[in-house]
């Protein structure tokens, strides 16, 4: 379809928004009725993301419409969410991870390699 710019369908949510839009995306059976019965498109890029939420913005005001004020335990500003991700990063550095766990540095030696292959 012609005119849909996918970067900018990406909007700033916040973390537990996020988290369930890939709870979403992993039922696409679901995820296709849902969007069916709505008439939308969900653009979704993981690559494109970003968690910089913050209140009063486009997606606080249509949340706050649509079911009331989110819950201020769950909807994290952006701020605080970089503040918990920084110290989280710290924690995984110290166990020789990177990209919050999503690699590592470890080092495997021929042997213990093909230990795992076996």
């Amino acid at each position: 379809m012609k005119g849909r710019d996918e970067n900018a369908a990406e909007i700033p949510i916040a973390v537990p928004v996020d988290e369930m839009t890939h709870a979403m995306i992993a039922q696409p059976q679901l995820l296709a009725r849902i969007t069916a019965r709505v008439g939308v498109a969900i653009i979704h890029q993981t690559d494109q993301e970003h968690t910089d939420w913050r209140e009063e913005d486009y997606t606080h005001q249509a949340y706050r419409a649509a079911w009331g004020e989110p819950d201020r335990r769950l909807w994290l500003p952006a701020e605080e969410v970089t503040r918990r991700l920084a110290w989280l990063d710290q924690k995984y550095a110290a166990m020789g991870f990177r990209k919050q766990g999503q690699a590592h540095d470890f080092g495997f030696s021929a042997e213990e390699l093909s230990v795992v292959a076996a």
